[in-house]
């Protein structure tokens, strides 16, 4: 018997399948898009002007006429190369488990080829963030998971990966959040080096630094492990949707961790492209719980909406309203508004709502 809950997320990630007619591609383009021959990869169907078209590996492939598709639709197919022309044929997704010839078909992350479905389901069914991830990168608790650990090694590589307030910049935070662990499989997949600071490969490396004994501090990293596939998985699902939403916590060595949510809905046909968004929260020792939501439409315009549950940070943060619409300004952006409430952000459904659904942020 398939639970409520299970046959929403078959709903979900399942692919559809062409039909069993399989797509014919010419060796030049095969090889332009990177096919590798008994691959499985997936793609996703986009509607781009009135034609929808098939995104595989960051590219898009015409579709022959005749196919039911829609806008989002996620597709797995095999890669098999002949005389007369490369075939990409449609698969069961348990055929796409392989962890040598699985990949995802844009610059998205994926999750770990190698899960198998019972654990896809289990990640699938996790919020998209848990405080597990928060909790561990408290600097006091990171440092003491590396006494436990004792490594000099990994102590080094964690705090190459920590961010530090004073000196915090563009590049920095590009850098924290290419070394999220989100971009793990992907990395691994292309052959590029992946770097020594990247935050599931030191999780896993610390897991396996204590041996097989069980102990909190073990089930603590397992647990910090399953919050960054979870994220990955449902950013997965989410571009099967045509929405763009991945989460991830960047590390602080002076201050407390942050979470930082990117998300984008789907673009409906014929209207103006969705904001882009960007949530902020943080739980600071000096400044109390803050969340911060910045939207971003028409290229260069933000909207800001913030919630302070201390009365005087809330207070101060009205006061450099004027000064921050300048920086804004500075670098070519325009603030069309700042809202702060004295307040905990209002409770964020159990799942996520669909594009367009309402959420009451007054205070």
């Amino acid at each position: 018997m398939i639970a409520p809950e299970e046959a929403a997320l078959t709903s979900r990630l399942n692919p559809i399948y062409l039909e069993g007619r399989p797509l014919q591609l010419e060796e030049p383009a095969a090889r332009a898009l990177g096919l590798k021959d008994g691959q499985i990869v997936q793609a996703s169907i986009e509607l781009r002007g009135d034609t929808l078209k098939m995104l595989l590996n960051g590219s898009l492939v015409e579709l022959p006429p005749g196919l039911r598709f829609s806008p989002g639709d996620q597709i797995w197919l095999s890669v098999h190369a002949r005389a007369a022309g490369w075939l990409l044929k449609p698969v069961d997704p348990r055929a796409a488990n392989s962890p040598v010839n699985s990949t995802s078909s844009s610059a998205s992350p994926a999750p770990a080829a190698n899960i198998n479905n019972s654990r896809l389901l289990a990640l699938s069914l996790r919020p998209p963030m848990t405080p597990t991830l928060m909790s561990l990168f408290q600097p006091a608790t990171l440092n003491a998971l590396m006494r436990t650990v004792g490594s000099p090694e990994l102590a080094s590589a964690f705090q190459q990966m920590q961010l530090y307030t004073t000196g915090l910049n563009a590049q920095s935070l590009q850098a924290a959040v290419q070394n999220s662990g989100f971009w793990l499989e992907g990395m691994l997949f292309r052959g590029q080096t992946v770097p020594n600071t990247d935050t599931k490969a030191l999780l896993r490396r610390m897991i396996r630094g204590m041996g097989e004994s069980e102990s909190s501090a073990k089930s603590s990293l397992e647990k910090a492990v399953d919050d960054v596939e979870a994220a990955q998985v449902e950013s997965v699902a989410a571009q099967s949707r045509g929405e763009l939403d991945f989460s991830m916590v960047l590390p602080f060595a002076d201050t407390d961790p942050v979470e930082i949510r990117f998300f984008r809905p789907a673009r409906r046909p014929g209207e103006p492209p969705p904001p882009f968004t960007v949530d902020i929260h943080t739980n600071n020792e000096h400044l109390g719980e803050i969340w911060l939501k910045t939207s971003v439409s028409r290229a260069s315009h933000v909207e800001l909406i913030m919630w302070a549950v201390r009365e005087d940070v809330a207070n101060l943060a009205r006061t450099h309203t004027t000064a921050l619409a300048k920086r804004l300004d500075q670098v070519g952006l325009t603030m069309d508004s700042l809202r702060v409430f004295n307040s905990a952000r209002p409770s964020l459904p159990e799942s996520w709502t669909p594009p367009g659904s309402m959420l009451d942020i007054s205070a």
